[in-house]
């Protein structure tokens, strides 16, 4: 068995053996999609760090530990990584709150920031293009990568700056994936995204500074 069979092999088992967590994950992922587009105010912010901190510290316990543990990356990036990314998101709900989580009103941020929550969810279809399809579901550690990237840009810069960092690693981290490695073309979602986030990040940036000066 190749390396790129086990890796597929072992989120598939991931999959079957956590399936009600991961259909609670999408339940979860949808109803902060609908708060943050239609709801925006403090209960939305609660609800969606609570929800982004759970759903960061299972991946990184479940996922990159339990299951991919054997893996490098996994063990001494993805775990440590998805776990500083869900604390913060504690320390933002409960202490910081810097992050408020609201799509602007203009036509081509709301078009794209449901683009690339869509991507999120449209990872593990995007799989029967390569003969795995619906393994890697939208909770799974890197559809929800690109799913929070959406989200945090869609933010700023009323965004923590230390989790929209974090998370960008990791979308860039996984390009080789987006070109064949491990047959994992649907990384091509999260880099993207990647890429966009980072376009709007460097943007507000640019825009603070000059309101600064």
């Amino acid at each position: 068995m190749t390396q790129t069979e086990i890796f597929w092999n072992l989120l598939k088992g991931f999959r079957d053996d956590t399936m009600v967590v991961q259909v609670l994950l999408i339940i979860g992922m949808l109803i902060v999609s609908w708060l943050v587009f239609t709801k925006p105010g403090k209960a939305t912010d609660a609800f969606t760090k609570l929800f982004l901190a759970a759903a960061f510290l299972w991946n990184a316990v479940a996922c990159f530990l339990f299951v991919c543990g054997k893996s490098p990356v996994a063990k001494f990036l993805g775990a440590p990584l998805y776990s500083v990314i869900g604390f913060l998101f504690l320390v933002d709900l409960f202490i910081t709150g810097k992050t408020h989580f609201e799509v602007p009103r203009s036509t081509g941020m709301r078009l794209a920031t449901t683009f690339f929550i869509l991507l999120a969810f449209l990872f593990p279809v995007l799989g029967y293009l390569t003969g795995h399809p619906m393994i890697a579901l939208p909770g799974y550690p890197c559809p929800l990568a690109g799913f929070t990237l959406a989200l945090l840009a869609a933010a700023a810069p009323r965004s923590d700056r230390g989790i929209y960092i974090l998370t960008l690693i990791w979308a860039f981290v996984n390009i080789p994936k987006s070109f064949g490695y491990m047959d994992c073309y649907e990384e091509t979602t999260l880099v993207l995204t990647g890429f966009y986030a980072l376009a709007v990040f460097k943007y507000r940036d640019t825009q603070q500074e000059k309101h600064i000066r």
